[in-house]
């Protein structure tokens, strides 16, 4: 059971919900990085491959990572998660499974009671997966995640977790089709 993203909603999910930091990797990535730093968040996640990857390579690394070994669903990317706590899961394309969603509850849980990095590997896509984040991670939280070139500029995008930032996440999830089952065949979509 989960949330099955609705096609007139694609589109809402164009626009970063944070401040984008743009230019070139290296460069977004120190910025973001320094903004992160400077706010003194209580957790940090990083969710997608390349946007984490690039954020390491600058020597930043997230208390929790939500990744699937892809970047645009195809490009292996390898990151060295090695010294992080392991939690895995499944959660397809234009979905928000439960099954993903209390992943990522358990996974803040330990990283929180252990004091610990967490890295949680998703089959499927993790995209979506920033509203369930958003929404469970602590207040003066931050979450990372790549916004790719659209109706914007390609960057990194930091998003401070506020109070008025969960309830626009929420707002979002309450215009997902929630069904009891996950259904594999999409009607075409």
């Amino acid at each position: 059971m989960g949330y099955k993203l609705p096609k007139e909603l694609r589109s809402s999910f164009r626009d970063p919900i944070g401040k984008l930091f743009t230019g070139n990797f290296d460069t977004a990535a120190k910025e973001a990085s320094n903004y992160i730093k400077n706010s003194n968040p209580i957790i940090t996640m990083s969710i997608g491959d390349f946007c984490t990857k690039t954020l390491f390579d600058v020597g930043f690394f997230s208390d929790i990572v939500i990744y699937d070994n892809k970047t645009h669903r195809t490009q292996e990317v390898i990151l060295n998660l090695d010294s992080y706590h392991y939690f895995e899961t499944f959660n397809p394309p234009e979905w928000i499974l439960i099954e993903g969603w209390d992943c990522i509850k358990t996974a803040i849980a330990f990283c929180i009671e252990n004091n610990c990095r967490v890295r949680v590997h998703i089959t499927g896509e993790e995209d979506l997966l920033v509203i369930p984040a958003i929404i469970l991670l602590p207040l003066e939280s931050i979450v990372v995640y790549g916004q790719p070139k659209m109706n914007t500029e390609e960057g990194i995008v930091v998003a401070p977790i506020t109070s008025s930032l969960k309830k626009l996440a929420q707002d979002l999830l309450d215009k997902f089709e929630y069904t009891n089952e996950y259904e594999e065949l999409t009607n075409g979509d």
